[in-house]
């Protein structure tokens, strides 16, 4: 008797994806604004996703970019700010 078993159609990697991926197609390990807090901004990155510009400025999660400054809801953010921030800025 013959088994031949074909895996070409299966995915090895057991339910984890360690590919890449477009932004906004996953989920970011955010932050919730602190309970109480008011002066929310949007981030620009993920639009919506609620900062308190105090607890990202704690972490160093803003830039200045044109004499405006972007407060980001975790440390993924920043780096894709970086690589285009006219996009997220226009957005914005």
């Amino acid at each position: 008797m013959s088994h031949d078993h074909d895996h070409s159609g299966h995915d090895h990697t057991h339910g984890h994806d360690h590919g890449g991926h477009e932004h906004g197609a996953h989920e970011h390990h955010h932050h919730e604004p602190p309970a109480g807090a008011t002066n929310l901004v949007t981030c620009p990155v993920m639009p919506g996703n609620q900062v308190d510009p105090a607890w990202a400025e704690q972490r160093g999660l803003f830039r200045d970019y044109q004499g405006t400054r972007y407060w980001f809801c975790c440390a993924d953010c920043g780096p894709l700010f970086d690589a285009d921030p006219a996009r997220y800025t226009n957005a914005a």
